[in-house]
């Protein structure tokens, strides 16, 4: 049990051992649509985690810089905030990635779904916004790109906009998903 808490990896394992065997009993033990349910459990798995990480950015990280003194705050950004930004990245890539994929047998009727289209498109934004405004912002920060000083000021302000751009973009980009997998819209 002790390896269990001291490991993210082996509770990641666990609970994927045991979603699959929640997979297997809903499909009757059987692996047909084995494909699109494994790219849809990946998609909401991975929307899930970036999602998490925009609502922590927003409400823990960005409060705590905030809040750090001139002695923490170094630290924070040099052992939390990369962590913080390299998760948040995959989760954005893996979730367009899956996206995409789960999108490509309804292309041909996307202009007859407008919902659907709308959470696509604000996905997309959302994504762009971590890939070319968060992330170079962010190495600027860390010291990943060379910065004056006053260019990492303007980074962190450049952050604090479009992170709450993404987390204001979240709950509407989520229920567009959700409305259209559940309406069909």
């Amino acid at each position: 049990m002790s390896a269990f808490s001291r490991s993210p990896t082996i509770a990641l394992v666990a609970g994927m051992a045991v979603a699959l065997v929640v997979a297997l009993v809903a499909s009757g033990g059987g692996l047909y649509g084995a494909g699109p349910l494994a790219v849809r459990f990946l998609h909401v798995a991975a929307a899930m985690v970036w999602g998490g990480f925009i609502v922590f950015v927003n409400l823990v990280q960005l409060a705590a810089l905030a809040a750090a003194s001139d002695g923490d705050r170094p630290v924070i950004v040099r052992e939390i905030v990369p962590r913080t930004a390299r998760v948040f990245a995959i989760a954005a890539d893996a979730t367009l990635a899956t996206g995409l994929l789960m999108t490509w047998p309804l292309h041909a009727s996307l202009a007859s779904r407008p919902v659907l289209l709308a959470g696509i498109v604000g996905g997309i934004a959302m994504w762009a916004i971590v890939r070319f405004a968060l992330k170079p912002n962010v190495a600027r920060v860390t010291g990943r790109i060379a910065a004056t000083d006053a260019e990492k000021a303007a980074a962190r302000v450049a952050i604090a906009l479009w992170a709450r751009v993404n987390l204001t973009l979240l709950l509407p980009v989520t229920m567009a998903m959700l409305a259209a997998g559940h309406f069909g819209a």
